[in-house]
């Protein structure tokens, strides 16, 4: 799969960097917007107040990847998502399709939603007929100058690959999310996903343990909309954060040539 394909390391001192910057600024998706708009990245909003802040590629016509669990306060997934934007326009990387990364409206308020439900409100028309129920009346909080159409979406959007932090006893691993889309064939493609992401970290020379993983429940419902890779890692460990960077980047990048 990688025979004479370049491969791409991302940086442990970029991420401290990152990591730093989100302990000293208030606002840290405002933070990571600026970090990302700066190396050429174009920020929109959907009409739920996330922002979907996207690197274009090549082919204007190309739907996105989608690269971070969509929960800004997962410094994990935040930090291995902007090191690959940055290790992408850095080294001047070709890719097809347009690179998003997603950041959740976690802004405090007196009708703040937890994710989990968040997520159901997002991905409501492509959740199984059989818990859809359980989310067609919640009233998210709405962001004024948003819009409907920008929401994640099968249209626009072609994979997901999220890092999470997790208790990992090695430090990072590819989660088995399979189960999540059972009786989906259009998402047939979750299996191709964490296959290619473990292709990757061994390629890689990244150890990283296969979990069966029985995910959240926000994780269950992106998969379900989204074909979806999921990579966890140790807490606050910039060192296997670098390693999941490396890994998703290259998984990417064989990806965007599907």
């Amino acid at each position: 799969m990688y025979k004479g394909d370049t491969l791409y390391k991302c940086s442990e001192e970029r991420i401290k960097e990152t990591l730093s910057g989100l302990k000293q600024h208030k606002d840290g998706r405002k933070y990571i917007m600026s970090r990302l708009e700066a190396l050429g990245c174009r920020s929109e909003y959907d009409d739920l107040g996330n922002v979907y802040v996207t690197l274009p590629g090549s082919s204007p016509d190309s739907k996105s990847i989608v690269l971070s669990c969509p929960d800004s306060s997962d410094n994990a997934g935040v930090c291995t998502a902007v090191e690959i934007i940055e290790t992408l326009t850095a080294e001047e990387i070709p890719h097809t399709h347009a690179l998003t990364v997603l950041l959740w409206n976690d802004e405090p308020s007196e009708d703040e939603w937890e994710l989990v439900p968040a997520m159901g409100a997002l991905c409501l028309e492509y959740l199984p007929e059989e818990i859809r129920g359980d989310y067609k009346d919640i009233k998210p909080k709405k962001s004024a100058k948003g819009s409907k159409q920008n929401r994640l979406n099968t249209h626009d959007f072609r994979f997901m690959f999220e890092v999470h932090t997790a208790a990992v006893p090695d430090g990072i691993a590819v989660a088995d999310i399979v189960t999540a889309s059972v009786g989906r064939p259009e998402f047939r493609f979750n299996e191709k996903l964490t296959k290619l992401t473990e292709d990757s970290a061994a390629v890689c020379g990244v150890s990283a343990e296969k979990l069966h993983y029985s995910p959240d429940r926000d994780t269950w419902i992106a998969a379900n909309m989204l074909p979806t890779a999921v990579i966890l890692v140790s807490p606050d460990d910039a060192g296997k954060y670098a390693d999941a960077a490396t890994v998703l980047l290259n998984a990417v990048l064989q990806a965007d040539k599907s």
